[in-house]
């Protein structure tokens, strides 16, 4: 029998009663502070999380400044989006947030931010890491129910398009000990760069540590899980590179 076999197992465990998981919660939804800011920031977002209507969704764009870190002209957020720790979230001009969108900056050493003409479609989770940012640039359309878990930090370039339900995975969990569940090891975070004009089909899976460089396609379902050089065209399970943009054949490959 090995070592690791012997070693008792421990279970997981937040520890504490009613008052510290309070004031956790209080850190886990504005990043600190004092309780006047998360009751604060609890009523703005409460009273129009839920509005419908197009004039709403406008309204939210401008009430919203006073708890995000920054909301350019012309934002349309619509209803029932959630924001963990605000005020690291910043937005810039004509920017658009879709129903029941999620947006965790996780603490106030990280950001999110979504720059000028950003599309962020409906049912979409961003969750940065502690100390890192996720950062999309102008123009990009995110489609509906992209997950970004953004531990290791996310850059998505301009005019970027990302079909329904991609997923952007910057950590991934150790497992060598035994003794301990899997969720109470460390973790490895590893960033995710993807450049300019790029696009990924629907369901593609991005891995952390992965640069996808300018203007290439990732096909539909496919898992990266090494860097793409620019303008090629990747699919499968692990991707593999089966064209270059530009060439015959290589028309329609990503199927979003």
């Amino acid at each position: 029998m090995s070592d690791g076999e012997r070693q008792p197992y421990t279970t997981a465990s937040l520890g504490g009663g009613a008052l510290e998981n309070a004031r956790r919660y209080r850190l886990r939804v504005t990043g600190g502070g004092s309780w006047g800011r998360f009751l604060w920031q609890g009523f703005v977002l409460t009273l129009l999380s839920g509005a419908p209507t197009v004039l709403a969704s406008v309204l939210r764009g401008i009430a919203y400044r006073t708890v995000l870190g920054s909301a350019g002209k012309g934002c349309f957020i619509e209803k029932d989006v959630r924001w963990q720790v605000p005020r690291r979230a910043f937005l810039g001009r004509r920017v658009m947030v879709g129903e029941g969108c999620f947006l965790d900056a996780a603490s106030l050493s990280s950001r999110i931010e979504l720059r000028d003409e950003v599309w962020l479609s409906r049912g979409c989770y961003l969750v940065a890491g502690r100390g890192v940012e996720i950062v999309v640039e102008p123009r990009a359309y995110i489609g509906h129910r992209c997950l970004f878990y953004g531990h290791g930090g996310i850059q998505i370039g301009r005019d970027a398009l990302l079909a329904n339900d991609v997923q952007l995975i910057c950590g991934n969990h150790t497992y060598a000990r035994r003794d301990l569940p899997i969720r109470a090891q460390p973790t490895e975070e590893q960033p995710i760069i993807l450049e300019d004009d790029v696009w990924l089909g629907a369901s593609a899976i991005i891995l952390g540590g992965v640069k996808i460089g300018r203007g290439a396609v990732v096909g539909a379902g496919a898992v990266v899980t090494h860097s793409l050089p620019p303008y090629s065209i990747a699919r499968g399970v692990p991707a593999q590179i089966v064209g270059v943009r530009g060439q015959d054949g290589t028309a329609g490959i990503a199927d979003d």
